[in-house]
């Protein structure tokens, strides 16, 4: 018997595959799964089903005001044209009467157990399910946790509680989306966090406009020491710098306090998004992928957490992990002076209470046991994980702050230095302060060359950005009045980790705001659609007391009360609109269209207008002479016609599955992404991401697998190691894990015989071992 593991995602099943011996990679069709060693290693693709759209449940495609509001009996659909053939086939292995035991490796989250239950419930299994519930895809992690595999019944709130946002989610977008569609003639989006999160954005650009700014005047000398008084014309500032322009200054008093500020904590998601933003500009999306395919590489743990901490029983481990950091080549000398003044693993970091509710730990490097190859992109990411989890375990930073008064002409001027006493942490903080670090004392005379006047004016309210659009969603406590409410979502927000950054995109890719520089701004239809909506609909205090009803549904509340709330709220909303006395203006983006189904099927990437779909292609809606972005459904080098969920993945960089051609019309399946030269946009074939077997014993560089052979990445003139995997005219077949015992000096036995390699330098041979 067999167990059968389906996780998430391709790459994660290879991982687990190659990590439980099931190396035997088959296909079926155009799909494919791992077998080896009484396990069974399949994967989905994100949601293969779902609970359908309106018409699924006899509702019209065109929008009509009789059918609202739409209550149906939720059921599960297929989801996604092009994932069919994936359906069938875990189908099948589910009900195959050689599995005995399935066990559930989807992400370990609210999300990932929806998507696991669903391909379960759609495929009518009923064999037992056990829950692999992993923080980390090192194999010691995977091979613990499969030793300990509680039941996947124990995971029935989280399922719940997924089931609850799905249903709201669909009863509160479907519904207003088509109220307000009808009402304006336009397809809109109205979601339960979106909507409050376009709101919140629109309340900052209202803030902006109606902020005006107050002017006034210090004087300020050469230090950077500015007067005590603060003037409020410019001629009373004029009036008192008269005569003062250069001369002499005395330090008249000096106030020293020494204070220490503690090493930062570890990452959540959230925190880590914000970071990548203010750093580098990361969105918050391309820090999640980034993260994700870290994760995906066994180099950082899982990345989707809303966690700072880690428990206590993780502190020996994560003390060898900061260790084995040495062998980065950029951090190696830092973590050796860490280990001569001592780690301090602290309370900052280690700390079980904070860490219950959680289902995940913060998110910190995995063991090293060499220098990563890395993408740009990659080695940025990482570098901010590694970076703080050396910061959270060096020494607090000790400074004297003084604060300096001097005169200066009759006037009296103040100004602040920073005196730093041991930097520890703060010597590699990637946020750099600006501040004088003048040390004077009292009775000093200062020498003053150029006093002049200042002029301070006070600042419009920032827009958001990634950064701090992020921190909001994820303390939308600070926004709420009400003490009772406040207290109850604290720390957990609105959104989860996961979606924060796709609710943004979507409210992108709506026309609802756009993106100038790292600012995240609201276009003018965006703003009009918020100001046109009752208060109700943009509530973030309504979102987030949602968000904790989810997190009581988890722990045991009923799921059927609070969807009748939901549908209250909906009928309320509906009645509102309705009222004879309600005044609203039509709103829309310019272009008056039939309210169907929304046929964009994403943003330009080149001007970030619509792209639309045609009988033949999909295109910019700027058109030829004024952008020219088009790819065609169809081409002679895939078999498949380009699906309208596929354009959107392609358009917003994401890589899709297709069958291509080869010249001589041979069919195989590869990952497929948009390239776009800026004349032409082609569909073009994603090279397979190598999977590093093992280290050269040559040169130390990576062993890849070739299709007739193991070879080493340097290349044949640089190094030339090759081992083949066929010897002796094929009666010794060499697979990828004998490939590793060998070249790591191992041996491999076949029919009662042992082998071993042996590297004579101008070629890699087999042999008999005779060390018996």
């Amino acid at each position: 018997m067999k167990h059968l593991i389906i996780t998430e995602k391709p790459s994660v099943s290879e991982i687990i595959a190659h990590s439980v011996g099931a190396l035997e990679k088959k296909r079926a069709g155009r799909e494919h799964y791992y077998e080896g060693l009484n396990y069974i290693v399949a994967h989905a693709r994100g949601h293969l089903y779902g609970i359908g759209l309106p018409e699924d449940y006899g509702y019209s495609k065109v929008y009509k005001h009789e059918e609202l509001p739409m209550f149906p009996d939720f059921k599960i659909f297929n989801e996604g044209e092009d994932t069919a053939e994936l359906r069938k086939l875990l189908s099948g292995l589910l009900n195959n009467e050689d599995i005995d035991i399935v066990i559930c490796a989807t992400d370990a989250g609210r999300e990932g157990e929806l998507i696991f239950r669903q391909i379960y419930e759609a495929s009518h299994c009923i064999k037992p399910v056990k829950r692999l519930w992993c923080s980390s895809m090192t194999d010691a992690a995977i091979h613990r946790c499969l030793n300990d595999l509680p039941d996947d019944k124990d995971f029935d709130g989280l399922y719940r509680a997924a089931l609850a946002r799905e249903y709201s989610d669909w009863i509160i977008g479907m519904n207003l989306s088509r109220l307000y569609g009808i009402m304006d003639n336009y397809p809109h989006r109205v979601g339960r966090v979106k909507t409050p999160v376009l709101s919140i954005i629109a309340q900052r650009e209202n803030e902006r406009d109606r902020f005006v700014s107050k002017l006034s005047y210090r004087l300020e000398i050469d230090n950077g020491a500015v007067s005590e008084k603060e003037f409020s014309s410019e001629e009373e500032a004029k009036s008192a710098l008269a005569g003062i322009t250069s001369g002499t200054a005395e330090v008249i008093e000096v106030t020293e306090t020494e204070k220490t500020r503690n090493s930062p904590g570890l990452f959540s998601l959230s925190g880590l998004q914000r970071e990548a933003n203010d750093v580098f500009g990361f969105t918050a999306k391309q820090t999640l992928e980034t993260a994700q395919a870290l994760y995906e590489k066994r180099l950082i743990t899982y990345p989707r957490t809303d966690c700072e901490y880690i428990s206590s029983d993780m502190a020996d481990k994560f003390r060898n992990i900061v260790f084995s950091l040495m062998k980065l080549s950029d951090y190696g000398e830092r973590v050796q002076q860490l280990t001569k003044q001592g780690i301090t693993i602290g309370d900052r970091i280690v700390d079980d209470n904070e860490m219950s509710g959680h289902d995940h730990h913060a998110i910190i490097p995995e063991f090293v046991k060499r220098e990563p190859v890395l993408s740009d992109k990659d080695k940025m990411l990482y570098g901010l994980i590694v970076n703080r989890t050396l910061c959270a375990v060096d020494k607090p930073y000790r400074y004297k702050e003084n604060v300096y008064t001097i005169d200066f002409g009759g006037n009296s001027f103040t100004m602040k230095a920073i005196i730093p006493i041991e930097t520890g942490w703060k010597k590699y903080d990637v946020h750099k302060e600006k501040s004088a670090h003048d040390n004077y004392s009292r009775g000093d005379m200062i020498t003053v060359n150029n006093a002049h006047i200042k002029q301070c004016s006070t600042e419009k309210p920032e827009r958001y950005t990634d950064s701090t659009l992020i921190s909001v969603m994820n303390n939308i406590d600070n926004r709420i009045s009400d003490t009772e409410l406040k207290a109850a979502v604290k720390g957990r927000g609105i959104g989860t980790e996961a979606t924060r950054a796709e609710i943004i995109e979507q409210l992108v890719s709506a026309g609802y705001i756009t993106r100038d520089g790292k600012s995240i701004v609201p276009t003018n239809f965006g703003r009009r659609f918020i100001a046109s909506l009752p208060s109700s609909v943009c509530s973030a205090e309504r979102t987030a007391e949602w968000e904790k009803r989810l997190e009581d549904i988890r722990n045991g509340a009923d799921m059927n009360e609070f969807l009748a709330e939901v549908k209250d709220f909906v009928l309320s909303v509906m009645d509102y609109e309705k009222f004879p006395t309600r005044v609203r203006k039509p709103v829309n983006n310019g272009v008056r269209k039939d309210v169907r189904e929304r046929k964009t099927v994403g943003i330009c990437p080149r001007c970030r207008k619509k792209v639309l779909e045609s009988e033949k292609c999909y295109y910019c809606e700027g058109g030829k002479d004024s952008c020219g972005f088009v790819f065609w459904k169809k081409s002679r080098f895939f078999k498949d016609e380009i699906t309208p969920n596929q354009a959107e993945r392609l358009i917003n960089g994401e890589h899709i599955r297709l069958t291509l051609l080869t010249k001589s019309g041979e069919e195989y399946t590869a990952e497929c992404k948009l390239e776009d030269t800026g004349k032409y946009v082609d569909i073009k074939r994603v090279p397979k991401e190598k999977v590093e077997i093992c280290r050269c014993p040559r040169c130390g560089k990576p062993i890849y697998e070739g299709g007739s052979n193991y070879y080493c990445s340097a290349g044949r003139e640089n190094c030339g190691f090759t081992l083949w995997k066929e010897h002796f005219f094929g009666k010794v077949h060499i697979d990828v894990k004998d490939a590793k015992k060998l070249i790591e000096g191992g041996t491999i036995e076949r029919a009662g015989k042992r082998y071993r390699m042996n590297d004579i330098r101008t070629s890699v041979k087999l042999e008999v071992d005779n060390n018996d």
